[in-house]
């Protein structure tokens, strides 16, 4: 799989046929499969580069009554564990971090079925999976590879890294694998599927929602403050999510928090390219009829 691209990922393993980096290393997913998990934890579900850091914030002040004041105390990240990453440097451990964390729970993971926690299933908990159209998760992707050294700092073209991503050859393994192994679980009743374009065009009624699935009952106007706080120009300015503070990125590369639209893919895509992935596309996903949307209309 690897002979064809140029580009080593930092500490790069290939895991039950998925590749990882270095700080997803085997005895962690080992470990992630049989996590403890409890009936009232959420865990967020994400592909790279979906939304992952506002989906965070969203449900984590959800969970937590709209306490503004308490997410400007500590990052999101430390809050809302990622339980398959294990940074010594950052004192990043995820598993460490879901353990020690005060339930009701708020983790993520980038992970497909077959290698989430088990107990997902027999414990009941909330799973909250955030789809976002595969070719502006693509760009994102690509510039976050060009800015993180945890990624190493790649240096090749957009074209190579596009025949990348389709081939499933970045950390956490194929985009299409990851949409497939989910979608097929939508019909579970405590699991929600979710846009990220539906988030862009209405945010408070997305809150208003994800609340709803929750069973958490927060007044309109705690709604709208979790909607405000949770925009992007907002998100972007505050040091609890921005991750301005993480080592391994360089901002002036490209922000953790780049651009936050819909439809930045025609900046990227050639014709040809979009013509190609629409086809690659149409190959690999044709039992499946998911509603993405790679623009928005207001």
């Amino acid at each position: 799989m690897s002979g064809q691209f140029s580009h080593v990922l930092p500490g790069e393993h290939i895991y039950e046929g998925v590749l990882f980096f270095g700080w997803t290393p085997a005895d962690t997913l080992n470990a992630v499969k049989d996590f403890q998990i409890f009936a009232d934890d959420a865990m967020l579900i994400t592909y790279p580069k979906a939304g992952t850091t506002w989906l965070q914030e969203v449900v984590w002040l959800i969970m937590n009554d709209g306490d503004i004041a308490g997410a400007k105390q500590k990052q999101v990240y430390f809050r809302s564990p990622f339980i398959e990453f294990k940074d010594e440097i950052l004192n990043e451990i995820g598993l460490d971090l879901a353990a020690q964390t005060p339930r009701p729970r708020v983790m993520k993971t980038h992970l497909p079925v077959r290698l989430a926690p088990t107990q997902l299933w027999t414990e009941k908990a909330k799973m909250l999976v955030l789809f976002r159209n595969p070719k502006d998760v693509c760009v994102s992707y690509y510039h976050f590879y060009k800015s993180s050294s945890s990624f190493g700092n790649y240096k090749g073209s957009w074209e190579e890294f596009l025949e990348m991503f389709k081939s499933g050859h970045v950390d956490h393994g194929s985009w299409f694998d990851f949409t497939k192994s989910w979608w097929d679980k939508s019909d579970n009743p405590n699991l929600k599927i979710i846009f990220y374009e539906d988030m862009k065009r209405d945010l408070e009624e997305s809150v208003r929602d994800i609340s709803k699935f929750l069973n958490k009952s927060l007044a309109p106007e705690t709604i709208k403050q979790i909607a405000e706080h949770c925009s992007f120009d907002s998100m972007k300015t505050n040091p609890m999510t921005n991750h301005l503070d993480v080592y391994s990125i360089n901002a002036k590369v490209s922000p953790l928090l780049r651009k936050g639209t819909v439809g930045d893919w025609k900046t990227h895509f050639t014709v040809m390219q979009n013509d190609a992935f629409d086809e690659f596309y149409k190959e690999a996903m044709k039992a499946y009829d998911i509603p993405f949307q790679y623009e928005l209309d207001f």
